[in-house]
C-alpha cells in the first residue's frame, strides 16, 4: 500500500509540475516569446512545430525563432491554456499532454498594419523529466481559427 501511495503522489506531482511548465510557456509567450524563459522550458534537442509558422529543432533555434515571431508577427498576446490532459508514463520519465488554447493577439500583417484577433488552437506535447525538472521535448501547435475583432472604443473602455 505504501508503494502505491508513493506512486500516486509521484504521478500527481509530475502532472502538477507539467502544468507549471505549460503555464510558464504561456507566460513566456505573453512576453513576446521571451527567449531566455523559453530556453528554460526546452530540452536541448526539442522540436517545435506549427503549420504556417514552421518546424524548428533544437532549444536555441526554437527560442530564437519564437522570439522572431513575437517581434515581427504576433506583437502582443494573452494566452489562456485550458484543461491540460496529462498522461504520465509508468516509469515517470516521460509524459504526453494535450490542451486547448484560447488567445487574444495583435498580429502584424504583411503590410505592417496591426490587427486584433481571437485565436483558437490545440497543443500536443511530449515532455521528458530531465535532471532539472520537466522539459518540453516535442510540441505541436495546431491553430484552428483566427478571427479578427474590434478593440473596445476608448470612450467606453474603463
Amino acid at each position: 500500500m505504501t508503494h502505491d501511495l508513493e506512486q500516486q503522489v509521484a504521478r500527481l506531482t509530475a502532472a502538477e509540475n507539467i502544468r507549471n511548465v505549460i503555464a510558464r510557456y504561456a507566460k513566456a509567450g505573453d512576453d513576446q516569446n521571451n527567449p531566455d524563459e523559453m530556453r528554460k522550458l526546452l530540452i536541448e534537442d526539442a522540436v517545435w512545430e506549427a503549420k504556417g509558422f514552421g518546424k524548428f529543432e533544437g532549444r536555441d533555434l526554437i527560442a530564437e525563432k519564437l522570439a522572431d515571431i513575437g517581434r515581427e508577427m504576433i506583437v502582443w498576446s494573452l494566452h489562456f491554456p485550458v484543461s491540460p490532459i496529462i498522461d504520465i508514463a509508468e516509469d515517470l520519465a516521460t509524459a504526453h499532454a494535450f490542451w486547448w488554447l484560447w488567445e487574444l493577439t495583435t498580429m502584424r500583417g504583411d503590410e505592417g498594419a496591426e490587427e486584433s484577433n481571437w485565436l483558437a488552437a490545440t497543443y500536443e506535447c511530449d515532455f521528458i523529466h530531465a535532471a532539472d525538472g520537466w522539459k518540453i521535448k516535442h510540441l505541436v501547435l495546431d491553430v484552428k481559427k483566427v478571427v479578427p475583432y474590434q478593440d473596445v472604443p476608448s470612450e467606453i473602455a474603463p
